[in-house]
């Protein structure tokens, strides 16, 4: 069996959240050992602080959602024409981010006061070297939609390995020679920047595009932003959590909180990553498939995808949920057993949101954001302040709990959506994909909870051994109950392929 454009991305993607994971797991806490908490906190309060400023008003997904189109009507002189006309607009909005930042560098110490003068003076020398990365790199953001649109999946995913695993090799070097906090920012900063270079690079020579700079549509302009500021309320609702809370407890808390929610974040996105490594590569068959208006096939591919995502995601979360406690506390230490909590409020949705994605990007290929941003935004807005009334008496794990409060909210609206909106049988989606897999394995799931709590895991060995004991069980039921036919039919064609 040849395997197409989506099977190597797919593969490679996990290639590289699985380097990313055994990245992080040595080097996160080295890393703090080396830098200190507190510095830890402000690098994390930085790099939150300054992405806020970085949403590209929905442009990113624009680009992706007018480009796969298109090219499902192989148009492709439109897409020369969208990918100069969006670049420009880019630039634009680069040069304004660049005086917004300008201004807000003068009003640092009114902002964060929760910090001590010492601490605002490294934070004001992160903030430049910061900046002026960021708005260099943000001119070639519509690279990663347009990369996406063409399926050009395994160089995208091979890019980003090489800028995550770069980063942390020169990251580890300089602070064995003696660097400080200041070289971690700039080397995150600089290797972010070649890697979105190298990647305009990659898709001017293989699309073989001529890019029309020079081309303006008042119409197709206005066509591009009406879809765009929907997906921008989307991004701005989402970093309320990811990018305003740690501003908002460097505000009312200190910065021991800010790195334990900088901590729990972080794993969010490990695991988050690890459970979506799929999103995206779809999108442009949903395109060509939505063009016919067939919503049967949609919901089949819905399903195929959902449960294979669903093995994955279930085993992720179901497994910090067991064995998070140990690990947090062997990884960095008792200082940040919050972020257990933390992090069991900001994934618990993930079982049903992630399974989900074939209906969100048919959000985005039917051009329907603007009912999902409006949602995400008031959801988010609810669970943002919750988490900053919580955050005052409670810190990090009052801002935990305001934003899953939020989040609960969302995953049940949201389905409503897909059901009324999309027209999408969203009762045949859970009968097939969570009703059919979740009330066993899930039953095996709290069974191991208990009996872990039974047994002292004071060492990486012990954690390693009963994590790999409960992954061998998991998907022995999983396979022997769970997996439909097509399903055993992929892993019995991964077998004979290995020989």
């Amino acid at each position: 069996m040849k395997v197409g454009n989506i099977g190597k991305g797919a593969i490679i993607s996990y290639v590289s959240i699985f380097v990313n994971i055994a990245i992080s797991f040595f080097y996160t806490p080295w890393m703090i050992r080396q830098i200190g908490m507190s510095d830890y906190g402000l690098y994390s309060l930085i790099m939150s602080f300054i992405s806020y400023f970085l949403m590209d008003f929905g442009l990113h997904q624009a680009v992706q959602r007018f480009i796969a189109k298109y090219r499902a009507e192989n148009n492709e002189d439109k897409v020369a024409k969208m990918v100069g006309l969006t670049t420009r607009v880019y630039l634009i909005i680069d040069a304004v981010i660049f005086l917004v930042l300008l201004v807000c560098y003068f009003f640092i110490s009114n902002i964060f006061t929760g910090l001590n003068p010492s601490e605002i003076n490294t934070l004001k020398g992160l903030y430049i070297i910061a900046a002026v990365f960021s708005i260099l790199n943000f001119m070639f953001k519509p690279m990663a939609g347009a990369m996406l649109a063409y399926e050009f999946f395994v160089e995208e995913k091979l890019l980003e390995m090489v800028n995550r695993v770069g980063t942390v090799v020169l990251v580890c070097v300089a602070l064995l020679m003696g660097a400080d906090v200041y070289a971690l920012v700039l080397i995150n900063g600089a290797v972010a920047l070649l890697t979105s270079f190298l990647k305009f690079i990659v898709f001017k020579r293989k699309s073989k595009l001529k890019i029309q700079w020079g081309y303006y549509d008042k119409g197709e302009l206005k066509g591009v932003f009406s879809f765009s500021m929907w997906t921008f309320g989307i991004s701005l609702a989402q970093r309320l959590r990811i990018s305003l809370i740690p501003t908002i407890l460097g505000i009312v808390s200190n910065s021991t909180e800010i790195a334990v929610f900088a901590l729990s974040v972080s794993l969010d996105g490990m695991i988050y990553i690890l459970s979506s490594a799929l999103n995206g590569l779809f999108l442009p068959k949903v395109a060509r498939v939505a063009l016919n208006q067939d919503r049967e096939s949609i919901g089949d591919l819905m399903i195929k995808v959902g449960r294979i995502q669903l093995y994955i995601i279930w085993l992720i979360f179901s497994g910090f949920c067991i064995f998070g406690s140990q690990f947090i506390h062997l990884w960095v230490g008792d200082a940040f057993k919050n972020a257990y909590y933390i992090l069991i409020c900001g994934i618990a949705i993930q079982p049903i949101l992630l399974t989900e994605q074939i209906a969100n990007d048919l959000v985005y290929v039917e051009n329907k954001v603007r009912y999902t941003g409006s949602l995400i935004f008031v959801t988010s807005l609810i669970g943002f302040g919750l988490a900053t009334i919580c955050a005052r008496s409670l810190g990090a794990l009052g801002a935990g709990f305001g934003t899953g409060i939020g989040l609960i909210v969302y995953i049940i609206w949201l389905n409503i959506f897909y059901k009324n909106n999309l027209k999408l049988n969203m009762g045949r989606f859970f009968k097939e994909c969570h009703g059919k897999i979740l009330p066993i394995l899930a039953t095996f799931s709290i069974l191991s909870f208990f009996l872990v709590r039974m047994v002292t895991i004071d060492s990486w060995f012990k954690l390693f051994g009963v994590v790999a004991v409960y992954t061998l069980i998991y998907f022995v039921i999983a396979y022997c109950f769970t997996f439909n036919k097509e399903e055993k039919d992929l892993v019995k064609a991964l077998k004979i392929s290995r020989k």
